[in-house]
């Protein structure tokens, strides 16, 4: 298998940017921007574009509860 290229690259976040990485990463702003990344691939294979105004996009969860038959 080819070895793949790396290259670094330099980010700068603003302080709030850096709060939110670290916080969905765990603690770790690596691991918060690798899952902003799969996130951000996620709904754009999903059709969302960065053009959509997303005040008016709307999300629906489901939990694993509302697999089960209810009484």
């Amino acid at each position: 298998m080819e070895k793949q290229e790396k290259k670094a690259i330099h980010v700068k976040f603003t302080p709030n940017d850096h709060k939110i990485l670290t916080t969905i990463g765990g603690g770790n702003m690596s691991e918060g921007f690798r899952i902003a990344i799969v996130w951000a691939a996620h709904f754009h294979n999903l059709g969302l574009t960065p053009d959509m105004d997303l005040n008016v996009v709307g999300l629906v969860t489901v939990s694993t509860t509302d697999n089960y038959p209810h009484d």
